[in-house]
């Protein structure tokens, strides 16, 4: 897991690029375990009693209690894409930080508002 201090310069697009060329790049080499594993979490996050846009908000929270560079990007994208509140999206980043402490807070307020600044203003 890459944690970052200091100043940051994260790049929204680039964490996303590299994150699709990997999976792209394993693919190559296990396409079925990729195929299962795409399958299962397509099923996971399928519209259903939870809505699309809540599930998404779980997985941030879990990915910026992670410390998760690849994953915060990944869910922040897809909050923004799914049309969730800057407030959801912050309350979202103060759950992880209540339940991860000062690591979760520090990923959230750095990482977190960073990204969701670069997707919403694409």
């Amino acid at each position: 897991m890459l944690r970052r201090s200091g100043n940051m310069n994260l790049d929204g697009e680039n964490i996303l690029n590299r994150y699709r060329r990997g999976i792209e790049n394993i693919h190559d080499f296990m396409p079925s375990a990729v195929h299962e594993y795409n399958q299962f979490t397509g099923k996971a996050f399928e519209e259903g009693d939870i809505p699309k846009p809540q599930k998404h908000l779980m997985a941030l929270a879990i990915a910026v209690n992670d410390g998760d560079e690849s994953s915060i990007a990944y869910h922040m994208d897809q909050c923004v894409e799914h049309a969730c509140t800057d407030q959801q999206i912050h309350e979202t980043m103060m759950v992880a930080a209540a339940y991860g402490g000062g690591s979760a807070m520090s990923h959230g307020v750095t990482m977190g508002i960073e990204l969701l600044k670069q997707f919403r203003n694409r």
